[in-house]
Order: structure tokens, then C-alpha cells, then sequence
């Protein structure tokens, strides 16, 4: 019998039953939506801690004289008390760590620190005491994605970088080298969001 009553207890019966994939469709957009927001927050809380390298620890990192470079040594004793390892052959490159955010799978600077950064860097660069300094501009990144794609992430934002440093004009680009080291190198853990941020970094290491 199609009664208004009996029509009105099918509306309700039906009602929640319409409305559950929709429910259901939220429900899945909010959780996927947790993790990248906990990431993001990460980021975020990773990139606060952080400070500016000013010019002057550029200076103190990267001047002064260049590493003295040893005389061969020459021993004649044969067997391991004559041999002489690469670690104390050579000494250890002057060297400092920039943190330079980009985005996501992307040479784009992501942020105003990292401009302000780089400014920095271009001005402590045009020093007299860095002017003729020649620099490797090295890129590296975490472990998440490929070797290969790391790489050559790494690669495409170490010559972003070289190619901010050098728009202003006051920077000789011919004394800058760029190459990608991926995620060979990293300084810290990639199992949480706090090792992968230091890991992503740039190095200027000094050649000469």
C-alpha cells in the first residue's frame, strides 16, 4: 500500500544508505590527506630551527689560505708501516653546508630564507678575501625516490643555486663548478623527517 506514511519510512530508511559513499569518500579524503599534512608540519617545524649562514662564518669556513698540500712521502720499508693511507695524504677540503629549500622534486627555491640565503652567500662571495676562491657547488638530497633521479635532482639544484649566485652580477660564475652527489652522502638518519632535512643540503667546498 503506497501511503504517505509508508512513503515517508522509505525516505528515512534510504536516506543514511544515500549518504554513506559520500561519508565514506570523505572519510578516505581526510586520512589520505594526514600523513602529507604531518609531513608538511615536519618540514615546516624542521625549516623554524634553522639559521641563516651569515658572512662571516662563509669567511671563517671557506678564507684564508688554502689546506697545505703534503709532500709525497717516500718510504722505503716495504709491508702495511711503509704504506700511507689517502686520509692522511690529503687534507681535509675547507668546506660548509647551506641549507637551501626547494620544492617538492624541484630545483625551485621554495621559500624567502633561501632567496635571503643565497643573497648572503653572493655578497660574502664578492669579499675580497672570497673573490678569487674557486667553489664546488654540491648538491645533495635524501633517500626517498631513485638513485638515478636523486642524482640528478641533486645535480639540477646545485646549478639553480649557481645560476642565483651569479644573476646579480658580482660573482665570477667562471670560478663556480656545480655536481650532484644524490643521497650518497648523508649526514643523518632518512628513517624520520628531521634526518632526511639535513640531508638535504647544499655544500660550497673550496678547490684550491
Amino acid at each position: 500500500m503506497n501511503t504517505p506514511a509508508c512513503g515517508f519510512m522509505r525516505r528515512m530508511v534510504l536516506a543514511p544508505l544515500l549518504a554513506l559513499p559520500l561519508a565514506l569518500t570523505l572519510a578516505m579524503s581526510v586520512l589520505h590527506a594526514l600523513p602529507a599534512q604531518a609531513q608538511t608540519q615536519a618540514q615546516a617545524q624542521t625549516q623554524a630551527q634553522e639559521q641563516m649562514v651569515g658572512r662571516q662564518e662563509l669567511l671563517d669556513k671557506l678564507g684564508g689560505a688554502a689546506p697545505a698540500q703534503d709532500a709525497p712521502l717516500v718510504i722505503n720499508r716495504r709491508g702495511p708501516a711503509g704504506v700511507r693511507s689517502a686520509a692522511e695524504a690529503a687534507p681535509a677540503p675547507k668546506q660548509i653546508a647551506i641549507s637551501i629549500h626547494f620544492k617538492t622534486n624541484s630545483a625551485e627555491l621554495a621559500d624567502e630564507f633561501s632567496r635571503r640565503q643565497l643573497r648572503e652567500i653572493a655578497e660574502a662571495l664578492s669579499l675580497p678575501e672570497l673573490k678569487t676562491v674557486r667553489l664546488e657547488i654540491g648538491g645533495h638530497t635524501d633517500s626517498l625516490g631513485s638513485d638515478a633521479g636523486n642524482l640528478a635532482l641533486s645535480r639540477r639544484r646545485a646549478q639553480a643555486v649557481k645560476d642565483t649566485l651569479c644573476k646579480g652580477g658580482s660573482v665570477d660564475c667562471g670560478r663556480l663548478s656545480v655536481k650532484g652527489y644524490g643521497k650518497s652522502e648523508p649526514l643523518a638518519s632518512n628513517d624520520d623527517e628531521e634526518g632526511r632535512a639535513r640531508n638535504r643540503r647544499v655544500v660550497l667546498k673550496r678547490l684550491d
